[in-house]
């Protein structure tokens, strides 16, 4: 258990470190990237899903009337965070080249290491090739434990199911921007992250838990990858290559 709140910190120290000097400015349009997502978020849940889970409520059979709260929670939750976890996907999708940057300068400012140099045609290249790459690994599991709400038995745990997927996913990512500005392959992210499964679980789980609440989830996205950089860099600095200095 150690593992996981040592995890759970580097989320909090991404909070931290978001108005480090050297670091604002590349924070602020994946903030700005992230306040869109979440109004984006919590209008589609406003809108859409909150009719929709009242009308569901509404069907069932009167001996269940009892239960109708907490049927309502489990299918907001649920819901909420399947929308979160495919939201997040793909606002990280779209902001990836600014991710990639903030993590980046957050290797140099706080680890004193330089990433290696590429050819802009490689490095479009490799983006373009680690989003399908990703979103390959990403979508057939998001598409199970979608199918999952449809089995009875399993409802009553289904929110815990998404949360803990969640935890998982946004972890990969989080770390993967500063494992693909160091070269490494998705398929050798994935082992390393399993191979940290309590640290990266841990930082997952607190970016779930920023995500829900109001104001401090619009840090969510810079500050996750903040602390994903300095998580990987912890975990690898006999990898990391010293940054030149310019006497």
């Amino acid at each position: 258990m150690r593992d996981f709140f040592h995890g759970m910190s580097y989320m909090l120290r991404g909070i931290r470190h978001l108005f480090t000097r050297g670091l604002k400015r590349f924070v602020l349009l994946p903030l700005a990237i992230n306040f869109i997502m979440f109004a984006g978020l919590f209008y589609l849940i406003y809108h859409y899903l909150l009719p929709y889970a009242y009308h569901y409520i509404d069907k069932l059979p009167s001996w269940l009337s009892f239960l109708s709260t907490v049927f309502f929670i489990i299918f907001i939750l649920s819901f909420f965070l399947m929308f979160l976890s495919l939201f997040t996907v793909f606002f990280n999708l779209i902001a990836a080249p600014l991710n990639g940057l903030l993590a980046e300068k957050t290797q140099n400012i706080f680890f004193g290491s330089a990433i290696p140099s590429l050819p802009f045609h490689k490095i479009v290249f490799r983006s373009i090739k680690r989003q399908v790459e990703f979103l390959s690994y990403f979508l057939p599991r998001f598409l199970v434990i979608g199918v999952l709400f449809f089995i009875p038995f399993l409802q009553p745990i289904y929110p815990f199911l998404w949360f803990l997927f969640n935890a998982w996913i946004l972890s990969i990512q989080y770390q993967d921007f500063a494992m693909d500005n160091n070269l490494i392959s998705f398929k050798e992210t994935r082992k390393k992250v399993a191979g940290s499964k309590m640290c990266s679980l841990g930082l997952g789980f607190s970016i779930n838990l920023v995500s829900f609440i109001p104001i401090l989830n619009i840090l969510t996205l810079p500050a996750a990858v903040i602390g994903g950089t300095m998580l990987y860099c912890d975990l690898n600095k006999h990898l990391l290559k010293p940054l030149k200095r310019i006497n």
